[in-house]
């Protein structure tokens, strides 16, 4: 597999003359990043880094969804539909992206985790709903919400 770095570079050029490429090419330096993060999670200190990012997305994602409600926005309006579309945004990294990875050597509970930003996701979705975003919603697995 190629290098991720080498394809985001690839992806930057095609950008101003083949924009279908560029998003293929991006689609293959996503997968070629994932699958050295898989790699790495042999290794116990690279397992607890990735981890330790999970964390850190989980926990900002909470944040966004705390800060909205300490702000109280009206459902529907402009402020609301931020937060719920930042919220939902880094949940969606979590889930399509992040949770593709298996601590095979199970020095994490990558499961767990994936489990618990499963449910995360499902709130978020419901303020997404709620402020009528207009982007295709998709579930933590990444199928598109028709509903």
């Amino acid at each position: 597999m190629e290098d991720w770095k080498s394809l985001i570079d690839q992806a930057m050029q095609q950008e101003s003359t083949d924009l279908i490429g560029a998003h293929t090419t991006y689609g293959g330096a996503v997968r070629s990043a994932l699958s050295n993060a898989q790699l790495l999670l042999g290794d116990l200190e690279a397992a607890q880094i990735m981890e330790s990012i999970y964390g850190a997305l989980v926990a900002y994602s909470q944040q966004v969804m705390i800060r909205m409600r300490a702000e109280d926005p009206e459902i529907g309006g402009v402020d609301h539909a931020f937060r719920a579309g930042q919220a939902y945004g880094v949940s969606c990294v979590l889930n399509h992206l992040i949770d593709q990875l298996t601590d095979v050597a199970a020095f994490t509970n990558l499961q767990t985790l994936d489990d618990f930003s499963d449910t995360l996701h499902d709130e978020i979705l419901i303020q997404a709903r709620a402020a009528g975003l207009t982007v295709e919603l998709l579930d933590a697995k990444g199928d598109i919400l028709y509903e």
